[in-house]
């Protein structure tokens, strides 16, 4: 019973920190739920994907509702997102089990880390206008149906394929490539990921890979911290945010390396 209590109270603040960090960032709750239930909990990795799935369902409809309400999510992009991502993030479940993942994770952690230390040194404007002066995204900016619907597909894959909320890869897809400000590329990846991260926690579910116990006091904690997470992140410029940005995607990073060393 002692035991109980104990996992649940951490569960509890786990998902708290998650809501917290990826309702100000967007991004995923992966990186924290993931280690917790597989090294903490001692459960598998499937389950642990399902389970972070759920939170980040929750996270990017609580933090997602207060930037729509914030006049910062574009809801037409949302749709067409959640359509693709949807499909495709099913699809991804379907391949986790007995996908080797490490050399995926390794990827993903040195992206973040590379991409949060350039925002820590420039903030957002000036990595925007350094990479608008490298390469030329006006395709994908004149495309925007099928850009849309095309890394909908990508990152739902993905989504549902690692137990990557999808918030923070389209995030940067919506900053980089679109043409999108900051806070409203927040706001629209965020109620995207409700959308795609609830189908994929749904697949998972179905084939048990869900711990219940888990997932309920971790997303109680979610929507509180999402919700203390996204009110902050409406407040300040985008220049603070960019960097504050840049230090959470940096620590997840590295969690990331750490969890993958370990």
């Amino acid at each position: 019973m002692f035991e109980q209590q104990i996992s649940s109270f951490l569960s509890f603040l786990v998902g708290c920190g998650c809501g917290v960090a990826v309702g100000i960032a967007s991004g995923t709750a992966e990186s924290f739920m993931i280690p917790f239930v597989t090294i903490i909990l001692a459960q598998s990795v499937y389950q642990a994907i399902g389970t972070s799935l759920v939170v980040d369902c929750i996270i990017g409809g609580i933090a997602g509702i207060i930037f729509l309400l914030k006049g910062n999510v574009n809801v037409r992009p949302v749709m067409l997102l959640a359509i693709s991502g949807m499909a495709a993030s099913v699809i991804g479940s379907m391949f986790t089990r007995g996908t080797p993942e490490v050399g995926l994770k390794f990827l993903i952690a040195f992206v973040l880390i590379g991409l949060g230390l350039a925002l820590l040194r420039g903030g957002v404007k000036r990595n925007v206008e350094y990479v608008n002066s490298k390469v030329s995204f006006s395709w994908f900016q004149k495309q925007k149906l099928v850009s849309l619907l095309f890394f909908g597909s990508l990152i739902g894959f993905a989504s549902g394929f690692t137990g990557m909320g999808s918030s923070g890869a389209m995030t940067f897809v919506l900053i980089f490539i679109m043409g999108y400000d900051l806070h409203t590329s927040i706001g629209t990846s965020l109620l995207m990921m409700f959308f795609i991260a609830g189908s994929g926690a749904i697949a998972h579910g179905l084939k048990g890979e869900i711990v219940t116990s888990v997932a309920l006091f971790a997303g109680i904690g979610a929507l509180i911290g999402a919700m203390s997470g996204s009110f902050f992140a409406n407040k300040i410029d985008e220049d603070k945010l960019g960097r504050l940005i840049g230090l959470i995607i940096t620590l997840l990073g590295f969690s990331v390396l750490i969890e993958l060393l370990i």
